[in-house]
């Protein structure tokens, strides 16, 4: 019960800071295109310091046992909802860009600020492991089913700098090395931002949106519930039933995260992916789908959190 009324209370604040870029583009402020860069300053900067602050902690055997626990349950969240999309795409007509905005969640932009402060920075290093394996799938089979090359290559994972400050920061963490005086103080400040700037571009992206086309969009409605609801609900029921609980002391706390990443909104790699190669009218639905999860997952999350807390304890 704390973990959803932590995140709710949360929630209720960077909705907040939602509210502030949707009015500061709405009242010509700012212009929506304004969140380009913006979000370009939040991937190349803030994200990698986010991550690389989650490993500045004292290197123990059951951190790294921990990390382990959480990637295996991503992985399990990831097979759980391939086989959901493998049933659903032969008895609806998905398109590609409809499974994979139900496939993958916003595993960092979202969640990293979420997690941080409801549970605590020391649990961003078993966000890590979740959001590697989500950013591996998503930067090889999602790029390559909708570029339709059906092509992975090592360069789809390794020119991100996200997944480098992840591998970094393992480095780091298992080596034991600190980043010293002031050069730690400014990673750990950079890293502090990357929620308030992530969430301020979104309500950028929103002030510029045509709102009565995203919420009037029955199809992106039926994509979001998927998204929000029945996937992360199927995730947990399996991973409440698999036994992996027993394979940690503290696993039922650190599947948490894969739970509440489960039911993020969709990602938005999905857009981007969808914008270089896809149609315009299917790039304009991503971002619908993008911005309507988003809206939404505000109410969702802390009954996500809510009916785990419920199952798992």
């Amino acid at each position: 019960m704390e973990l959803t009324l932590a995140l709710a209370q949360k929630i209720g604040s960077l909705s907040i800071i939602i509210a502030l870029g949707f009015l500061a583009v709405r009242l010509k402020i700012m212009k929506a295109g304004d969140s380009k860069p913006l979000s370009q300053f939040a991937l190349y900067f803030l994200t990698p310091c986010a991550m690389l602050d989650a490993f500045q902690y004292e290197f123990t055997m059951a951190k790294l046992a921990g990390m382990g626990v959480s990637l295996l349950a991503s992985l399990i969240v990831v097979v759980v909802f391939a086989a959901l999309s493998a049933i659903l795409r032969r008895a609806l007509p998905l398109t590609v860009v409809d499974y994979t905005s139900l496939e993958y969640p916003n595993a960092g932009n979202f969640m990293l600020p979420l997690i941080a402060s409801a549970m605590g920075g020391e649990w961003v290093i078993y966000l890590s492991a979740c959001f590697l394996v989500m950013n591996v799938f998503m930067f090889t089979h999602g790029q390559a089913v909708l570029s339709d090359t059906g092509r992975v290559t090592p360069a789809m994972i390794f020119k991100n700098p996200v997944m480098l400050s992840i591998f970094a920061g393992l480095a780091v963490f298992v080596s034991g090395w600190h980043i010293p005086g002031i050069a730690g103080e400014c990673v750990a400040s950079l890293g502090n931002m990357m929620g308030p700037v992530y969430m301020f571009t979104i309500g950028m992206i929103l002030g510029g949106a045509n709102l009565k086309r995203v919420f009037l969009n029955r199809k992106a409605w039926l994509i979001c519930f998927g998204r929000l609801v029945l996937y992360p609900v199927a995730a947990m029921l399996v991973l409440c039933v698999c036994g992996i609980f027993r394979i940690h002391p503290q696993a039922r706390e650190i599947i948490t995260i894969a739970a509440l990443t489960a039911g993020a909104p969709s990602a938005v790699m999905v857009v981007q992916f969808t914008q270089m190669f896809r149609t315009d009218e299917e790039a304009q639905f991503a971002s619908a789908v993008n911005i309507l999860s988003t809206v939404l997952c505000l109410l969702t999350m802390p009954g996500i959190a809510w009916l785990y807390q419920t199952l798992a304890f």
